[in-house]
């Protein structure tokens, strides 16, 4: 037995399954911005976004790493994270604590995002110009890269985050490109 919808139902079906299509399209955006809550160029970071971005703060009550991993559980159609931070010739400071070599390397959260790949790297975008600059930069962000299975990828030569110039450079895995999420 066939059902026969009206055509004013089947227009609305149509027109309702395309509004859900749409919807779903611009929903499912593939990249998350990651702020550290103490990072010194916050309010300007947000101020650049487009309005569709996704963003997390940071904060320091929770072990920061945790917190994007929950995030990317959650949806797993993020593929590249834009993180801000603040950050030294050798240490990354996110949720608090100042990451070197030693506590990436002695950090179980960064491996537990290793769990959350199906096939596809996860992107890590460092936007910082004294981490990439230097050889103990580049070796912290190798290990984080190595550690939770991250493309990462940083400025190695820059003034500003916010100049036009401002480039990725990839420090561990396979590398692949894409754009500063800055607009400029």
């Amino acid at each position: 037995m066939q059902t026969k919808y009206s055509t004013s139902k089947r227009t609305f079906i149509y027109v309702f399954f395309f509004l859900c299509l749409k919807f779903y399209a611009q929903s499912g955006s593939k990249n998350l911005v990651v702020i550290d809550s103490d990072f010194s160029e916050k309010t300007q970071i947000i101020s650049t976004l487009s309005t569709n971005q996704v963003l997390v703060e940071l904060n320091n009550t929770t072990n920061a790493w945790k917190q994007i991993r929950e995030f990317l559980q959650e949806n797993s159609e993020i593929k590249t994270i834009h993180l801000f931070a603040n950050a030294s010739y050798n240490s990354l400071q996110m949720g608090g604590v100042a990451y070197d070599l030693n506590s990436v390397n002695a950090e179980f959260e960064l491996s537990m995002l290793e769990g959350l790949y199906q096939g596809e790297h996860i992107q890590l975008l460092v936007y910082n110009c004294n981490l990439g600059s230097n050889t103990d930069g580049l070796a912290l962000i190798k290990a984080i890269g190595e550690k939770a299975y991250f493309n990462v990828g940083a400025c190695t030569s820059c003034t500003s985050i916010f100049d036009t110039a401002f480039n990725f450079d990839y420090w561990s895995l396979s590398a692949s490109i894409t754009n500063s999420i800055l607009t400029k």
